[in-house]
């Protein structure tokens, strides 16, 4: 099995799962260097596979998010067949997670939330104060990484997916992002406060 563990992250788990001839799973996957018997994500609820008595022909790539791969010929070398299967995995991972913070960020924006959550409870008039304060700040930075992101060739469908919108409604609201000037504008806007 393959872990993904970028910036601590283990969200992302893929195997080497075996197909037969007609191309259905088969209970076993190949380990690196055996067959070993191992049937379903127990974290998904995913069916049990019975072992097909002719063994397998086929390898694709499976993730625990339940993303599969092609299917790819069986080569005399199993390791080889795993080793193609493993990099359509390794390109799955690298699609998944483009747009993930890193573990930091995501971290100081939990404890942020913690942080408003109880302030609310407390004095919710400074929790008010402090949301407005950061509503402020968040559309330029949003402006600024949409016009980084096209500036560097990343399409409207994946600046929207990051987004968590609709492709046109990403360029709908940010295409005049994409000139040098409205992102400079953006970012003085955007800069971090002096500590």
């Amino acid at each position: 099995m393959w872990d993904d563990d970028r910036d601590g992250r283990r969200e992302h788990e893929g195997l080497a799962r075996a197909l037969d001839e007609s191309g259905a799973p088969d209970g076993r996957i190949w380990n690196g260097h055996a067959w070993q018997e191992w049937d379903a994500w127990s974290e998904t609820g995913s069916v049990t596979f019975p072992l097909r008595p002719s063994g397998p022909t086929a390898l694709r790539a499976e993730c625990q998010c339940v993303w599969n791969g092609p299917a790819r010929p069986l080569d005399a070398d199993p390791s080889a067949t795993a080793a193609a299967v493993k990099a359509d995995w390794e390109q799955h991972i690298a699609a998944v997670t483009v747009a993930d913070p890193p573990r930091d960020v995501a971290e100081e924006m939990s404890d942020l939330l913690l942080r408003l959550s109880a302030l609310a409870q407390e004095r919710p008039l400074a929790a008010l104060g402090a949301l407005r304060e950061l509503e402020g700040t968040i559309e330029p930075q949003r402006v600024v990484a949409v016009g980084r992101a096209r500036r560097g060739g990343e399409s409207w469908q994946k600046v929207a997916a990051a987004l968590g919108v609709a492709r046109q409604s990403a360029w709908e609201k940010y295409q005049f992002a994409g000139t040098g000037a409205d992102v400079d504008a953006a970012y003085a806007k955007a800069e971090p406060p002096a500590s």
